[in-house]
């Protein structure tokens, strides 16, 4: 057994780039790629089982009804969707599901950190300061009273923050105008 960090065949330090919160439900609820995708097509507009399995078909998913409903079930009960309305038709109620969780379906480039990287120095910066403000609220120490989950806290706390952000009317208009160029 080697006990010396000299006697390494290989070594280097590896730092975060990416976080994610999640708790074991929402992992469980996310663990089928349909579910993934069924998450990203509620997260734009409310939706039912039979929308949701044809939008899923015309991307090349098949998946029947029963399947989706499912799929629906196992994202409801991991807290990642809600129902967003209900109708009746024909005598039955037909439920339309939403996102509580945004993910997007593209891919980051991989040389990002790279050509992004003054950009993101400034932003972390700007996240020290609010994480620094979150931890030393009394709000925040009370919600943590075993010392256990502050780091997961405080970035649940900034993602919901984030999240808030997304849904306000500048944010809208921001993103609005730029899929319009």
């Amino acid at each position: 057994m080697y006990s010396h960090m000299a006697d390494a065949l290989f070594q280097k330090d590896v730092r975060v780039r990416r976080v994610t919160t999640l708790n074991h439900a929402a992992a469980q609820g996310l663990s089928d790629p349909a579910r993934m995708r069924i998450l990203e097509l509620v997260s734009h507009k409310p939706m039912n089982a039979e929308e949701i399995a044809k939008a899923l078909g015309n991307a090349g998913v098949k998946k029947a009804t029963t399947t989706v409903r499912h799929h629906l079930d196992a994202l409801k009960e991991a807290g990642l969707i809600e129902a967003a309305r209900m109708v009746e038709v024909r005598g039955a109620v037909m439920k339309y599901y939403s996102a509580t969780l945004r993910v997007f379906d593209c891919q980051a480039p991989a040389d990002l950190d790279s050509k992004a990287l003054r950009l993101i120095d400034d932003v972390s910066g700007k996240l020290a300061k609010v994480l620094k403000s979150v931890h030393e609220d009394k709000r925040f120490l009370a919600l943590d009273k075993d010392g256990k989950c502050r780091e997961f806290l405080a970035l649940e706390i900034i993602n919901a923050a984030l999240a808030r952000a997304m849904e306000r009317p500048e944010y809208k208009e921001l993103t609005a105008a730029g899929q319009k160029k």
